[in-house]
């Protein structure tokens, strides 16, 4: 079932059919998330930070992570995210959780209250990500770990073999979040926005995965495109002649066992906050 669209939504929506999107691109890339998880030594204990947590799939492994004994916040602009994050939490009986409405942008939480943090494909979307990753340092303990993985060139995003629709698709999608606000190549600038901010990066590495079809990692741009190509009409980035030949292209790339998707390639970072 369809819902309506929120006031000033993410510009991917927060609809039903994003909320399984969601939820399934969790469980494909959950490893890469808990690596850069155990990287950062998150732990048992500790009080730990959901930036931009969405409908909470990280949240709640984070809270597993931390047990009973430990705290996780989760902040999101989105109320019906943060909604259903709250009915999971509390199905689950977590009370270690809490999901909180709130810009990221602006999140004025106390000074030195949490051991780490966590964002994922979140400052990409923000119009002031400096903002976000200085409130982040400031709510963090000195030594406290910083764990960020975003785009840093999502017009690297690749289908082999390829069609000049590919990349009129994949550039009106850049073009779509940059004019929300957004930055999809933020990745190029977090390592001196992290400096200034006071944090110290630990570890830097590139994360690209290849796709073949049949595979379930296959299946994550075919759910996104569903979902988007329609927004991009919308806006009027791409005409739906387009976005037929693009789904046209996609489903003959399904059917050959020869073809492959490479994922816009992006950085997982873990920063720490310089000791006072």
């Amino acid at each position: 079932m369809s819902t309506p669209r929120e006031q000033n939504e993410y510009v991917l929506g927060t609809q039903d059919a994003e909320l399984l999107r969601l939820g399934f691109q969790h469980r494909l890339w959950s490893r890469q998330a808990a690596e850069a998880w155990e990287a950062a030594q998150f732990r048992p204990g500790q009080h730990l930070l959901d930036v931009g947590c969405g409908p909470g799939y990280a949240t709640t492994d984070l809270a597993q992570l931390v047990g009973a004994k430990g705290r996780v916040l989760g902040i999101d602009t989105s109320e019906r995210f943060i909604s259903y994050l709250r009915a999971r939490v509390a199905a689950n009986g977590m009370t270690q959780v809490e999901a909180a409405v709130g810009d990221v942008q602006a999140m004025n939480l106390p000074e030195a209250s949490f051991d780490g943090a966590y964002a994922r494909w979140v400052l990409c979307f923000v119009s002031q990500p400096e903002k976000v990753v200085r409130g982040v340092a400031q709510a963090l303990k000195p030594g406290g770990m910083f764990v960020l993985q975003d785009y840093y060139y999502y017009r690297g995003l690749a289908i082999c073999p390829s069609k000049p629709v590919v990349r009129k698709v994949v550039e009106a999608v850049d073009q779509s979040w940059r004019m929300r606000g957004g930055d999809p190549d933020i990745g190029k600038r977090l390592p001196k926005m992290l400096k200034q901010a006071g944090l110290e990066i630990v570890r830097i590495e590139p994360l690209v995965r290849a796709a073949r079809p049949e595979t379930a990692l296959w299946q994550w741009p075919t759910t996104f495109f569903v979902n988007y190509l329609p927004v991009l009409i919308e806006m009027g980035l791409i005409t739906r002649a387009e976005a037929d030949e693009w789904n046209e292209h996609w489903t003959d790339c399904t059917a050959d066992p020869a073809s492959a998707f490479l994922t816009p390639p992006m950085l997982s970072i873990v920063a720490q906050r310089v000791e006072a």
